[in-house]
């Protein structure tokens, strides 16, 4: 592959050695594989909400069933010419027989992301009660087609001790 067609950075994991996950996790993973998708984005309905947990919880789920291969790539960040690249890199990936679980930003602070949206067989959408609003899962919902989405995955409020560790995290980070 030549230099300027490589996809743009970014964090690729594969699942951990075999787990049995929890039983929710396991609901959640055989509700998705009824779409039978190879291409699934994890989409926070707003800025903050912890779809990379949500992606990695599904990671974790999916690991007792290692055929196909599941990867999970950390699109966050993406910059607008990155993201058709990306997708050309999953679709890569996917006709290497992998599925490929992609999580990216809030569309409606990062439009960038749109493009991974869209190209996705199906979509999962991240929800923090207590802090998503109605008008933005609506809006992301539209952007992407509500039939796009197989589900939402909810996250309780995190409590101000875990927000302040959150935020000390950041600050760390280079």
């Amino acid at each position: 592959m030549s230099a300027d067609s490589s996809p743009p950075p970014s964090a690729e994991e594969t699942p951990p050695a075999s787990a049995v996950p929890s039983a929710e996790l396991s609901r959640l993973w055989f509700a998705l594989d009824r779409r039978a998708w190879t291409f699934l984005t994890v989409i926070p309905a707003h800025p903050g909400a912890p779809a990379l947990e949500a992606a990695q919880a599904l990671l974790e789920a999916g690991s007792p069933y290692p055929e196909p291969p599941l990867r999970l790539v950390d699109a966050t960040g993406i910059e607008p010419a990155g993201a058709p690249r990306l997708v050309l890199e999953v679709r890569r990936r996917v006709e290497q027989g992998e599925r490929v679980i992609v999580v990216i930003d809030s569309l409606i602070t990062h439009p960038a992301s749109l493009p991974l949206a869209l190209a996705a067989d199906t979509a999962l959408l991240c929800i923090t009660l207590g802090e998503t609003d109605f008008g933005s899962a609506e809006k992301t919902l539209r952007l992407v087609g509500a039939d796009r989405f197989a589900g939402s995955v909810t996250f309780p409020r995190p409590s101000k001790k875990q927000r302040r560790a959150d935020s000390d995290k950041k600050k760390k980070k280079p």
